[in-house]
């Protein structure tokens, strides 16, 4: 799983694209004021050991590649 603008193939709702893009506006606004953020992203039947723990920084992925992998914990940095 990759960072990438969303794809024709795999088409996504107008409404869920912007919604993402304001969260990371959030996320970005957070860690520029010095807060650590994390945020974890799971359905309520998931395991603990089947989430990937993956670090993230948005000064690596841009606002428009941005998105949420179901089962992941996101650690974000600057």
């Amino acid at each position: 799983m990759a960072f990438a603008p969303p794809a024709d193939w795999s088409p996504e709702e107008v409404d869920d694209i912007e919604a993402t893009k304001a969260v990371y506006d959030v996320l970005a606004k957070m860690l520029a004021d010095g807060h650590k953020v994390d945020i974890i992203a799971v359905w309520d039947d998931a395991q603990a050991e089947a989430i990937t723990v993956r670090d993230v920084s948005l000064s690596e992925v841009d606002r428009d590649s941005f998105r949420f992998f179901e089962n992941h914990k996101f650690n974000f940095s600057e």
